[in-house]
């Protein structure tokens, strides 16, 4: 990250002392208002940018992405041609469609040439390439991705007594690597109407990403917005633009008065450089890995409910109520199973006698203590009892459950 910032504020510097003097050179500082996924709150933070026609380094971030890009033009054999180079980075902030995230980084490059037809004619062909490092998380992944962009642009002039309007249309292919290729077109528009006030509209179309983007500024107050309509995000900035003729002298920081483009700043190469390149380009976007998939597409194993080797116990035993130690009635672990080996668990569900009519406290006289049905003080408020004793156990796994019965005869005591 480090050397990444270096290599870009090495440009920045470098176009204080190369900066064409056609035209303003810029600091712009502004606020950032950011929405990069249509299913998640936007996001707010800052950005720098140093302007001038040679040389341009833009940094952003908010709390989803920090951004850097630069572009560099030169013209080294002759004043009719030109070469612009560009680079990017972001580290972005992706979300899965349960609301987990994880941070990806992208890398991009760019390269165009241009010509000057005539002093208020241009035109230019150029092109990028962009990586995508995915990354893994959770169920959830973003896959490694690298797509490319290569197009042809032409920029004309019109100057009028109302002030100075720039033109441009491009067109273009979008080369994917997990969706087909693509045309691309666009077009553009800025009108001067004085040195120091602009108006811009430009409209790039891509199928699955389609731009409109209006700015404008007026002296040292700018604002910009971006509106991905095929994505349903967004990115505004507004924030002022100080000239200067020496960046590290204060006392020469004014106002801008010519902010006028260089023709050869036309659209695409720094639409791409300053706004494509720093979205993320994954057409695969954000999806369950193969290993999610693969589990959620296979059953879950089927649950046995636990059994009983019988429906009913007669348990051949008398109990008599003499007031001493809990006797065991059944070992109800001995007669039970689940076939999934689950933990049981057992319970009483119901206790009945024949002929008995009044009240009987079972809750303290019958119970089951791991896995033993037991009795203990069994009282029976008639003394005329003596008979058997039905009850009704019911074994679990936690999911599904069975019944049987355990009969006993019960013997008061005389």
């Amino acid at each position: 990250m480090k050397n990444i910032i270096s290599f870009f504020l090495a440009m920045a510097l470098g176009g204080v002392l190369y900066a064409s003097e056609s035209r303003d050179t810029t600091v712009n500082v502004y606020g950032v208002g950011a929405k990069t996924d249509k299913n998640q709150n936007s996001s707010s933070g800052i950005g720098l940018m140093f302007d001038s026609e040679d040389v341009k380094v833009k940094l952003e971030g908010t709390s989803d992405f920090f951004k850097i890009g630069g572009v560099y033009k030169v013209n080294p054999f002759m004043d009719n041609w030109y070469f612009k180079f560009g680079a990017n980075y972001l580290n972005l902030k992706v979300f899965s469609p349960v609301n987990t995230s994880t941070r990806v980084n992208q890398y991009s490059a760019a390269f165009a040439t241009g010509y000057m037809l005539r002093d208020d004619f241009y035109a230019e062909i150029g092109g990028s390439y962009t990586k995508l490092n995915g990354e893994v998380f959770g169920d959830y992944e973003i896959k490694d991705e690298k797509t490319s962009i290569g197009y042809i642009e032409l920029a004309k002039r019109w100057e009028s007594s109302f002030g100075t309007i720039d033109t441009t249309a491009n067109a273009g292919q979008v080369f994917y690597e997990y969706k087909d290729n693509e045309s691309s077109y666009g077009l553009g528009i800025d009108y001067y109407p004085v040195d120091n006030a602009k108006f811009s509209y430009t409209y790039q179309y891509e199928k699955d990403n389609t731009i409109n983007s209006y700015a404008a500024q007026y002296s040292f107050v700018f604002v910009e917005y971006v509106d991905n309509i095929s994505r349903d995000t967004y990115q505004v900035n507004a924030g002022v633009k100080v000239a200067f003729d020496n960046l590290f002298d204060v006392s020469t920081w004014k106002a801008p008065t010519n902010i006028k483009s260089h023709l050869s700043e036309l659209h695409r190469f720094e639409s791409i450089t300053f706004d494509t390149n720093m979205q993320l380009q994954s057409t695969a976007g954000v999806q369950k890995t193969q290993a999610a998939i693969d589990r959620d597409n296979t059953p879950d194993p089927v649950n046995h409910a636990p059994e009983w080797t019988q429906s009913t116990y007669d348990t051949g035993l008398t109990i008599v109520d003499d007031n001493d130690d809990p006797k065991t009635i059944m070992d109800l672990t001995s007669v039970s199973s689940d076939a999934d080996g689950d933990n049981l668990t057992y319970t009483i569900v119901s206790i009945s006698t024949p002929n008995v009519n009044d009240d009987i406290p079972w809750a303290n006289s019958l119970s089951i203590q791991n896995g033993v049905l037991q009795a203990q003080n069994l009282v029976i408020n008639d003394p005329n009892f003596d008979g058997t004793v039905s009850v009704v156990v019911k074994v679990s796994d936690g999911t599904n459950s069975s019944n049987t019965t355990v009969n006993f005869d019960f013997l008061n005591y005389q």
